[in-house]
């Protein structure tokens, strides 16, 4: 499906929409970031609201199921077997990025880890990468499929690949505004807050929409996205009570987009994608550009 003027506005209003109401509770009960369970039950079913824009689109065109399915990257691709492989990867990858981004931050001097005991510290890992990780896969997979499974593809299609991603990101942060506008994620930058989060969106968004275009699946993102949200947690419970790290420099801020970046960078390098036939509203990946997996 080739998107229309009114798909992406319709898409917008669904997916923006759906998520300040979802998200309103921090809003309306006036607590803010202080809002407990209103915040974190709006920030998880906030991620659903850009599966309902795509399903608003594929109501209002009227298409098949099977047009869902396949246009919008919700099967393994055209080789399942590599698309397999990156999904394990990438569930590993997501959480080791992380502790690269900190440990870094430690190099830099901006954030001190505090460690409990290392039976706790084994036990909340691996809770990270398995009940969070699978916990959260749902509702990954609803922004995937809005975000790189319908808009990224209409996108590069229409801007190129680089523009593409960015304006994607872009879109994708600033989407985030009812939390961000409380301070979500950078809590010292208040509102400004929605504005910073653009230098994580871009760089991480580049690596899923990555994942999207060489496997044409969405899984791979869902997975990665998914597996970032669980492990996300662990370093706010190991920082160190008396040296408070700026999330600015630390961690998902400065520190961390400089590690994505390069990543993003060795990934379209090395393993170059390009758009199919925009028809297909699909990815392919030339020839050769990737070890065998089968």
């Amino acid at each position: 499906m080739i998107a229309r003027r009114n798909d992406f506005i319709l898409f917008l209003l669904v997916a923006v929409g759906a998520a300040w109401v979802l998200a309103s509770g921090p809003w309306l009960d006036g607590e803010g970031l202080r809002s407990g369970l209103w915040l974190h039950t709006g920030a998880a079913l906030m991620m659903l609201a850009p599966a309902l824009g795509v399903l608003a689109v594929w109501r209002y065109r009227r298409l098949s199921w099977a047009a869902l399915l396949a246009q919008n990257g919700l099967r393994l691709g055209a080789r399942p077997r590599r698309t397999a492989w990156l999904i394990v990867i990438a569930w590993f990858a997501a959480p080791l990025f992380l502790w690269l981004a900190f440990a870094l931050s430690v190099v830099f001097d901006v954030y001190i880890f505090e460690f409990p005991s290392p039976s706790i510290v084994a036990a909340v890992v691996l809770d990270a990468v398995t009940v969070a990780t699978l916990g959260t896969l749902p509702f990954a997979l609803g922004e995937e499929l809005g975000w790189r499974g319908w808009l990224m593809p209409q996108l590069t299609g229409r801007l190129g690949i680089t523009a593409g991603i960015v304006a994607t990101g872009v879109i994708w942060a600033l989407w985030h505004a009812p939390l961000t506008l409380l301070g979500y994620n950078y809590p010292n930058l208040g509102a400004w807050a929605a504005v910073a989060f653009i230098g994580f969106c871009v760089p991480f968004g580049a690596i899923l929409g990555w994942l999207r275009m060489y496997t044409g699946s969405i899984w791979p993102c869902a997975v990665a996205h998914a597996a970032f949200n669980g492990s996300a947690m662990l370093f706010g419970l190991f920082n160190s009570t008396e040296h408070e790290a700026n999330p600015l420099l630390a961690g998902y801020g400065f520190v961390g987009w400089g590690v994505l970046i390069i990543i993003a960078a060795v990934l379209f390098t090395w393993f170059p994608v390009r758009p199919a036939t925009a028809k297909a509203e699909s990815f392919a990946a030339p020839a050769n550009s990737w070890p065998s997996f089968g």
